[in-house]
């Protein structure tokens, strides 16, 4: 059994991280007994992250490794067969999401802490397994989550450009996506590769949101 923890669940997706909604996708895709630990963000990996796992009694952390570790335990491959030439176009298009467009995500959650509070109808009481008021928990999660992304956007690289500018950047990845995918059920033909499962943990993220709440522009 692998034991996963990640962020609590919102009533408008499962996870508020591409990282563990993609590792999550990835399980349930190869049909491997996994178990979702409920503990309200109190844990993090002996690196700080989430999501990690635990097997057999073995932590391990990153979407990635996790997921490159499991595949070798498991013996489980994406379903998609890819030539050489399209394994680096999806490397270089991976490379694209998680450290372009995602940071273009943060930036969009973390410019207004209502675009994550209400977009996702985050409850944090719920959320932290906390009685504190919800007036009180949502400001020191402005004061938290909200710079934190603010600043890791800047140290980043995006930071210093306008919210406008920072905007068109992940409109234009979120085009080349659109054109790379055309009429193809996956990006690759008719079998998911990786690719398909880091674009929808992260799209995902823009558009399963609370539908009277304004999307990303």
């Amino acid at each position: 059994m692998v034991y996963l923890f990640q962020f609590t669940r919102s009533p408008q997706i499962p996870s508020i991280s591409p990282f563990c909604l993609k590792l999550e996708s990835w399980l349930k895709l190869h049909a491997i007994k996994y178990q979702n630990i409920d503990h309200k963000c109190k844990f993090r990996s002996r690196k700080g992250m989430l999501p990690f796992v635990e097997i057999n009694g073995d932590e391990i952390a990153d979407s990635n490794m996790i997921i490159e570790t499991l595949a070798k335990k498991f013996d489980k491959e994406m379903p998609a067969q890819l030539s050489q030439d399209q394994k680096n176009v999806q490397h270089a298009m991976i490379a694209m999401v998680e450290n372009h467009l995602h940071w273009t995500i943060v930036h969009w959650r973390s410019k207004d802490v209502d675009n994550t509070l209400k977009g996702y109808q985050l409850n944090l009481q719920t959320a932290i397994g906390s009685k504190a008021p919800a007036s009180l928990l949502n400001f020191y999660f402005k004061y938290t989550f909200c710079r934190k992304g603010l600043k890791k956007v800047k140290a980043h690289g995006l930071g210093v450009h306008t919210p406008e500018e920072i905007e068109q950047f992940g409109k234009k990845d979120l085009q080349a996506l659109s054109e790379m995918l055309g009429d193809k059920e996956f990006f690759f033909g008719d079998e998911p590769a990786m690719l398909d499962l880091v674009v929808y943990s992260h799209v995902a993220q823009l558009v399963m949101i609370e539908k009277d709440y304004p999307m990303l522009p």
